[in-house]
């Protein structure tokens, strides 16, 4: 992993050499007689060995395993910094965020390389806590040392080539009134005109451009972030065709999503002199989606939206050659690389909910987790994609329950809990005493959050209370968007404090239907017409839709990130910024 650190920090780090690191049992290694970090010297490097080994250790075993190995480097000779870093990531993965950014803030590297490695730890972590402000200024704190302190053009492109993608990624997640509040106060000239940047690149090209002429060697500029040459060079297609079944069972998913492809158009494009010409092709009539693609062209599309139907999507995504590129509206299971050329597969994929609330509760400070799913397929991709996100961070699955029909899921999540076993105990107890104990039932206290992984609201409602009554009601529980329907104070009682995600279409609807985000999926698929091809070059954010803010993967899926929400008094707030 020491080339993610050199890709982290956005520059050649020092080679860690060959160093040979101490294999010591857990009895070997105390708390007590150990040699204080020796004292950096001038320009001295990080030890980058040491410290990747801890996070190794920590990511395969556990803190204490960690723990046990920086106590090992102590007694074998390590330096005061690089003890400062991994005392910090040890504060960090125990899920202390502001000891570890105490420790963090305290440490004074002797050289800009490991300036570097700290600001992007430092700012990797704001990401995680959603504090998009302060991880933006660290990254910019990242460009100005690249443009002053790296010697070489290659090796100064790279690393501010880097540092402006993520100042821009990081920008992104601000909406219009944060970005706003920020402008007013900004001081610092070319931090200020970033944020300018950021305002103008939402305005439009015009605007754009208008900012270009005025910044001509601001910093943002050496190079343009996240392929804005390739938005500012687009130009929208004179012919769009919707494939969408529009007869048969799924028609009336395919109409709410022409709803939002055409209002889309109409507010995207308000000239009708330069608004495109928008045909429709129902899938549902042709034998096959590439069967309705080669009709598209045949009907002169210069771009496809669709199709909407996942093995539709996967028909279309595995074509060799696409004359004219494709906005699929579902997501396929795997593609050739060779063939993501001109495909971009936009989706409601739950599983970038699940993805996301595993970041979520990680950046609260939550490590070790209970997950609650149904015994299902969709059961087990939720939580194998939820896993891999969480364990990619630090965190730990302690247990996992897939309820079944049988028992009872108040038996299943109590015994999952620890709470039915901690009865039994009490009831053993007052058996053997023949009298009534004073005591009170304990869930297990290996667990600091919940992801409860249901299909629908009615789910959500029938276990959320379950882990109260099992003892387990101070525990954070997290979820998707599918525990919400709509606005339903009266029911949604039972699902308070609940955290989840949800889109922005939804959270500012006056009234959800089960077509709510389908019509958004259409309306942010002609927003992105006038993105495929700067998401071709980028993975930063592309633009914050009705389905969330939004950025193409390099295997040309588009993921959501979604609002953090939870319900209070029945209905849903904003999750509050730290």
């Amino acid at each position: 992993m020491i080339g993610l650190m050199a890709t982290l920090v956005g520059c050649e780090t020092s080679d860690p050499g060959k160093r040979p690191l101490p294999t010591i049992s857990v009895d070997a290694v105390g708390t007590s007689d150990l040699p204080d970090p020796i004292p950096t010297e001038p320009e001295q490097p990080l030890d980058y060995a040491a410290i990747e080994a801890v996070r190794d250790r920590i990511f395969a075993e556990g803190v204490v395993a960690g723990r046990i190995l920086r106590n090992a480097l102590l007694i074998t000779g390590l330096d005061s910094v690089s003890a400062g870093i991994i005392d910090a990531d040890l504060a960090w993965y125990e899920g202390q965020q502001v000891l570890a950014d105490t420790l963090l803030t305290n440490v004074k590297p002797a050289e800009w390389e490991g300036e570097l490695f700290v600001l992007a730890t430092r700012q990797q972590r704001f990401q995680l806590q959603r504090r998009w402000l302060d991880a933006a200024r660290l990254a910019h704190r990242r460009l100005i040392i690249a443009h002053t302190k790296m010697l070489g053009p290659s090796s100064s492109d790279s690393a501010a080539a880097g540092a402006g993608d993520d100042i821009w990624r990081l920008l992104m997640r601000l909406d219009d009134t944060q970005l706003a509040r920020a402008i007013a106060i900004a001081e610092e000239p070319d931090w200020r005109g970033w944020l300018t940047l950021l305002q103008a690149y939402r305005s439009g090209r015009e605007d754009m451009i208008s900012w270009l002429s005025r910044h001509p060697d601001h910093s943002a500029t050496r190079p343009l972030p996240a392929g804005l040459n390739a938005w500012l060079a687009a130009r929208p297609p004179a012919n769009i065709a919707v494939l969408l079944p529009l007869s048969g069972r799924l028609a009336p998913a395919g109409s709410a999503v022409l709803e939002g492809v055409m209002e889309g158009a109409y507010r995207r494009f308000r000239d009708p002199e330069t608004r495109p010409k928008i045909f429709t092709v129902d899938t549902e009539a042709w034998p096959s989606s590439v069967a309705a693609y080669r009709t598209a062209l045949s009907e002169g599309a210069d771009l496809v939206l669709g199709p909407l139907v996942k093995g539709d999507a996967q028909a279309l995504g595995s074509l060799v050659q696409r004359p004219a590129p494709v906005i699929a509206l579902n997501r396929p299971e795997t593609l050739p690389d060779a063939a993501i050329d001109h495909w971009t597969a936009m989706s409601l994929a739950p599983e970038d909910e699940a993805r996301q609330i595993a970041r979520l509760a990680f950046g609260e400070g939550q490590r070790r987790a209970l997950v609650i799913r149904p015994d299902s397929e969709w059961g087990r991709r939720m939580e194998v994609s939820l896993n891999q996100e969480w364990r990619s961070l630090g965190g730990r699955i302690t247990t996992s329950i897939a309820l079944t029909p049988e028992p009872s899921a108040s038996e299943q999540i109590g015994a999952g809990a620890g709470a039915s076993e901690s009865e039994r105990r009490i009831q053993a107890l007052e058996r053997a005493f023949e009298a009534p104990i004073e005591a009170r039932a304990r869930r297990r206290q290996d667990f600091d959050a919940v992801f409860l992984l249901v299909r629908d609201p009615g789910e959500a409602r029938r276990l959320r209370p379950l882990l109260i009554y099992h003892y387990s009601g101070d525990v954070p529980v997290y979820s998707t968007s599918a525990a919400y329907s709509g606005d339903n104070q009266g029911q949604n009682q039972d699902l308070n404090n609940l955290i989840l995600v949800e889109t922005p279409a939804v959270l500012d609807a006056m009234e959800v239907t089960r077509f709510t985000r389908l019509n958004a999926l259409g309306f942010d698929a002609i927003r992105m017409i006038d993105h495929w091809q700067q998401g071709e070059l980028t993975e930063s954010p592309l633009f914050r839709g009705r389905t969330g803010i939004l950025n193409r993967s390099r295997n040309g899926d588009v993921e959501r990130e979604l609002n953090s929400v939870f319900f209070d008094g029945g209905k849903l707030e904003a999750l509050a910024l730290p």
